[in-house]
């Protein structure tokens, strides 16, 4: 039986015959309380995993971090060829040392294993990502739409009677044909075929005037995510499976559903068809559900925030459907904000939504219909926003001209609690109703900033507004709370990311307001540096992906998730990611810092 378990980060990527020949060079070492593991400037000629007991690392007197059993040390130093703390067994220690030179030899061969020694913080982040929820061979993300197979499409000419057309789809048992009117293609499915017949049309009509000739295809080596995500959005149930630009295939939703386990279309499908909020409830208690499914099954986290952001545009935009009257709904829009608006609410959090109006419309009954939504998310189980973020606050449904003058407001006033305003309305997405409110005041936002360096120093302060919790000899800073050493994701790591890319974001009119997006667009402006970018947004998903474990877990034990994670209940994997991730956070607060001339943090 193997003295180690190689399960763990960096181990578990190595193979059978790798582990099979380091453990044969491995030893077992005994260190009782009190002795030196090695010192400072010695050099160091293994790695070392505790098997049992606990080893200290000190920084002159200083503790900087702790390692428990299946822990491994140091890292670093095996690259470096020696250590610069003292590691000493706090109480007896037994350790398996593996070999320096036997370490080095893998990372040659091995080059997934030897990232753990000597890769960048950015490609460490992404490669623990990608041995994420299982190690399967492949995951959801690696899936193509050629993977799951498409169905042979059946062509007929658009010339062709409906009932021809019929036949043609009974003949091949197919739900859909593609009709071919010269340069052109449409479809014309049996939810065509029943409106026709309901309408009384000749079924010896020709059917290229009853398909659609509007099609959304996707290409057959696209990721089989994005047909599930296109399918989400648009509530569709097939796509066009295109090669070389050609029509090569129809890929159905039962298609799609058959591969992927998780049922989030099933999900859109319910909240589509839901006939009252209660029906709409039940749809929303699936999405957290999925969130875990489809995290355990490797998706990240940036990526999987873009799917629940279609799943809760969805619910917020059926939910605003039923109740709203149907001129309040042709004279408004509705602003999902915030993490919601990004695509990075995972987990059902505070509210944060806006109510925009046409000038001029002044409906009776607003202050109800805004209170009876924001009662319905409540009932969804997105809780009411401290704050007070939501539509059922006067302060946040507006005419365009109240917003135009609100605007006004935020670019001449430097109050903390203004500029976090702006910060939230930055964020803002349609979810429904006239989106081309929204865009007027963003053109307005955007008018009115024209090079006024004053007022992005004021917006980008707010980045210092709370210490990364990473301090000398990246030694992790945690709180004592109840007994418990703790540290705070979002207000450490995960908000200046956010608000950093935001501010530049605002100052070169990116658009986009996904975290994601606005770091590409910058790094292709030139305002970014496209490493950097890259260390961004791998430290922005390694940080949500911890807060997202730590808050399923949370809600498993019956408990609201919030961001408190305790860094020594990491591995020693995740511990040192995370060093590496708030590093990322101090290093683009320091060029923030000098860019808009914040002073010190």
């Amino acid at each position: 039986m193997s003295r180690f378990d190689f399960s763990h980060p960096p181990f578990d990527s190595l193979t059978p015959a790798e582990r099979e020949a380091l453990e044969a060079r491995a030893d077992i070492v005994y260190h009782p309380d009190g002795a030196q593991v090695c010192g400072p400037g010695q050099p160091i000629d293994a790695l070392y995993v505790v098997l049992k007991g606990v080893v200290c690392e000190l920084a002159g007197d200083e503790a900087v971090a702790r390692y428990l059993s299946s822990d491994s040390f140091d890292a670093r130093a095996v690259a470096a060829g020696q250590t610069l703390h003292r590691f000493v067994a706090e109480e007896e220690a037994l350790l398996l040392a593996l070999p320096r030179d036997a370490l080095l030899a893998l990372t040659e061969k091995n080059p997934q294993f030897g990232a753990y020694f000597y890769a960048s913080a950015s490609q460490k982040l992404s490669l623990l990502a990608q041995r994420a929820g299982g190690r399967e061979l492949q995951t959801l993300l690696a899936a193509t739409v050629r993977d799951a197979g498409c169905r042979q499409p059946v062509f007929v000419d658009a010339a062709a009677s409906i009932r021809d057309a019929a036949r043609a789809m009974r003949a091949q048992r197919s739900k859909s044909v593609l009709v071919r009117d010269g340069e052109r293609l449409g479809i014309f499915t049996t939810t065509d075929f029943r409106d026709i017949i309901i309408d009384g049309v000749d079924s010896g009509e020709p059917v290229g005037r009853h398909c659609s000739y509007t099609l959304l295809t996707i290409d057959i080596d696209d990721f089989l995510f994005n047909a599930l995500l296109l399918m989400t959005q648009r509530n569709l149930r097939r796509l066009v499976v295109t090669e070389d630009g050609q029509a090569a295939g129809i890929l159905a939703q039962v298609d799609v559903l058959s591969y992927f386990s998780n049922h989030s279309h099933l999900i859109a499908q319910r909240l589509e068809r839901a006939q009252n909020l209660e029906q709409l409830a039940d749809a929303a208690r699936q999405i957290t559900r999925l969130v875990g499914i489809l995290s355990g099954h490797g998706v990240r986290p940036l990526q999987l925030g873009r799917l629940v952001q279609a799943l809760n545009a969805r619910l917020f935009a059926r939910a605003w459907q039923m109740i709203a009257p149907p001129a309040l709904l042709e004279n408004s829009c509705l602003l999902a904000m915030g993490s919601e608006g990004r695509g990075e609410q995972l987990l059902k959090t505070d509210q944060d939504n806006a109510l925009l109006l046409r000038d001029g419309f002044a409906p009776d009954g607003l202050a109800a219909c805004c209170d009876a939504f924001s009662a319905a998310l409540a009932g969804f189980g997105y809780p009411p926003c401290p704050g007070r973020v939501m539509v059922n606050n006067p302060r946040w449904r507006l005419s365009g001209a109240q917003m135009r003058q609100r605007i006004d407001g935020w670019i001449h006033d430097s109050d903390g609690e203004t500029m976090m305003e702006l910060a939230i309305f930055c964020d803002a997405e349609a979810v429904c109703g006239d989106a081309g409110l929204l865009d007027d005041c963003r053109s307005y936002l955007r008018d009115g900033l024209q090079d006024d360096a004053a007022f992005f120093s004021r917006f980008a302060r707010a980045i210092g507004q709370f210490d990364t919790p990473l301090g000398p000899f990246s030694r992790l800073r945690t709180r004592e709370h109840d007994g418990r050493e703790l540290l705070d994701l979002k207000k450490g790591g995960i908000f200046p990311l956010v608000h950093g890319l935001r501010a530049l974001a605002l100052e070169h009119g990116v658009r986009e307001a996904s975290s994601q997006q606005r770091a590409r667009r910058l790094a292709e402006a030139g305002q970014l540096d496209p490493a950097l970018a890259d260390d961004i947004l791998e430290a922005l998903a390694f940080l949500l992906q911890l807060k997202l474990d730590h808050g399923l877990r949370r809600l498993a034990e019956g408990r609201e998730p919030d961001n408190q994670i305790e860094p020594a209940k990491l591995s020693t994997l995740e511990r040192d990611l995370l060093k590496d991730a708030l590093a990322v956070v101090k290093r683009f607060k320091s060029q923030l810092q000098h860019r808009y001339r914040l002073g010190s943090f």
